[in-house]
């Protein structure tokens, strides 16, 4: 996890933190959507794809659509 900026993985382990309060259901899966500031159908694909990936899978999403836009915007880099 050392490549990824401090602030994804903090935020990753926030939204861990929710899903897992979400499948326990001390929390419903729109009350977790709103603690994380997203939508409710954005909230279970998030779910999905820790299922799929576990806690890689919540970083993974962030780093590549960076990754995209910076390509975007120079046109030099090796995207």
């Amino acid at each position: 996890m050392g490549r990824y900026p401090r602030a994804a993985v903090e935020r990753a382990m926030k939204m861990q933190e929710v899903i897992l309060r979400a499948i326990s259901k001390q929390i419903t899966w729109w009350q977790a959507a709103e603690i994380i500031g997203m939508s409710d159908r954005h909230m279970r694909r998030c779910r999905e794809q820790y299922e799929r990936a576990g806690f890689d899978g919540l970083l993974v999403g962030g780093a590549a659509v960076r990754a995209r836009s910076e390509c975007r915007w120079q046109p030099w880099s090796r995207c």
